[in-house]
């Protein structure tokens, strides 16, 4: 078995020669075969080895184990880094609970000690069970590939090299060797999804098919190669397409819509999959659906409610997931002459006096500019604040309108109305809304003195 672990890492580069390995060693049959089959090829490529072990304190027998191991490593010479999982609630949500201490361990090892790979037992059967338990809750396409067996961690890589081995193969070669292993009882339980179907339904899947597990692989592999011909695919229009905002993110649809439905659906996965769920947001495929529905509905403006306070809002041709929960902060800023004050990151606003030019921040000398020329009539200091409700804007001497009105006979989308800004002279007329709309207030007269021009940048 050595030969075939050997040949298969070094076919596939797994490490180079006195390379720096951690390996991951719970004490069970699996880790302990990888301990041993590692100490073995250490002696033929002088790779420097180490192990860490965590103790989540969850049985009595797991203090003589990690003593075990200890002077297991000690006797060969092995660097050992040792944890102990201290948290008093080991009741809720335990296994992913102690699975991220376990790796923030493995992490902060890697980086504290300088090692360039972290090499887990992970073998065929855990394969099998991860993805049969993702099958049966539900899962994207991209999330079905299943263990892989490298990927970026920490400061390095973390290598599977096991995942070529059945459960079998493993206690055949322990067995063999006579190597000493701690059984975890817990393993036994059927009060675990993974533990059911470790035991009553991948044994007969392996039964009806000795090449069951291979199977397994070819399918993850096959997966994964599908979701690299479809992020080719997708990665250009989400990039088009998608724009990071204050509240969220926006999503131009009209040529989303002109899409076929398979495009828009991988489209919305990769979406949820890049702004959403590293939120700790939920999304299944019923509400993907619902999406789609929206996205290919003609009113002009819908709205859907996910979890945790974030919205789907359609308007007109772009949609905006939005955080409800996030109240826009009241924000007023006060203006006199030759003072400038960013708005927001993507913002900048500046009042120069006709006789001194402001002088710009580097960063918005390229920004997309708006300009209000300002007269003698004006009063200052200018107030700057967002839209509130009954505002009024003077668009000739006898008709006022309100800004709400204004905004809908433009069509513009609700949430760029609440984000626009109002500009109000020291005696609270509104004289201008960038980008929107201009005040006759603001418009010279011949014999009006020109004293300042208003700036408003903004990045585009």
């Amino acid at each position: 078995m050595f030969q075939e672990f050997y040949h298969h890492c070094k076919s596939n580069n797994f490490w180079q020669k006195d390379q720096k390995i951690l390996l991951a060693v719970s004490g069970g049959l699996d880790s302990m075969v990888l301990l041993d089959l590692m100490q073995t090829a250490a002696k033929k490529n002088q790779l420097n080895l180490a192990v860490a072990h965590v103790n989540h304190q969850l049985r009595e027998e797991s203090v003589s184990e990690a003593e075990y191991l200890k002077n297991y490593c000690q006797e060969r010479k092995i660097p050992y880094y040792y944890k102990e999982w201290t948290t008093i609630d080991k009741t809720t949500n335990i296994e992913a609970r102690a699975r991220k201490f376990r790796y923030d361990f493995f992490s902060e090892t890697m980086n504290q000690e300088g090692f360039s790979s972290l090499f887990t037992a992970h073998h065929g059967d855990d394969q099998a069970e991860t993805i049969l338990m993702k099958l049966t809750r539900g899962s994207s396409l991209k999330n079905l590939v299943g263990i892989k067996d490298r990927q970026p961690f920490a400061s390095g890589e973390l290598i599977r090299p096991f995942l070529i081995f059945s459960k079998e193969r493993l206690e055949n070669y322990a067995n063999q060797r006579t190597i000493i292993y701690f059984e975890d009882q817990s393993n036994q339980s059927d009060k675990y999804v993974r533990n059911r179907l470790r035991h009553q339904v991948v044994p007969v899947l392996k039964k009806e098919n000795p090449q069951f597990l291979q199977h397994i692989t070819d399918f993850s592999e096959q997966i994964h190669l599908a979701d690299d011909i479809i992020q080719s695919v997708i990665a250009p229009k989400y990039n088009c397409w998608v724009e990071k905002t204050k509240t969220g993110w926006s999503i131009q649809l009209l040529d989303l819509k002109k899409e076929k439905r398979s495009i828009q659906t991988f489209f919305l996965m990769t979406l949820f999959q890049k702004t959403l769920i590293p939120e700790g947001v939920t999304i299944n495929q019923a509400q993907i659906q619902q999406f789609l529905t929206i996205l290919n509905q003609s009113a002009p403006q819908l709205t859907m409610d996910l979890e945790k306070g974030w919205q789907i809002i359609k308007e007109y041709d772009v949609a905006y997931l939005t955080n409800k929960q996030s109240v826009q902060e009241e924000l007023e800023f006060y203006l006199y002459a030759n003072e400038q004050v960013f708005l927001s990151e993507s913002e900048w606003l500046g009042l120069e006096s006709s006789k001194n030019e402001l002088e710009q921040p580097d960063k918005v000398k390229n920004w997309q500019e708006f300009s209000l020329l300002i007269t003698e009539e004006t009063s200052l200091p200018l107030m700057v604040r967002h839209r509130k409700a009954g505002d009024r804007i003077s668009l000739t001497p006898d008709l006022t309108k309100r800004l709400n009105r204004l905004f809908i006979d433009q069509k513009i989308p609700n949430l760029q109305r609440e984000q626009a800004w109002v500009i109000l002279s020291a005696d609270n007329n509104i004289i201008w809304v960038p980008k929107f709309a201009n005040s006759y207030l603001s418009i010279p007269k011949e014999t009006d003195k020109i004293l300042y021009r208003l700036l408003y940048k903004i990045k585009m």
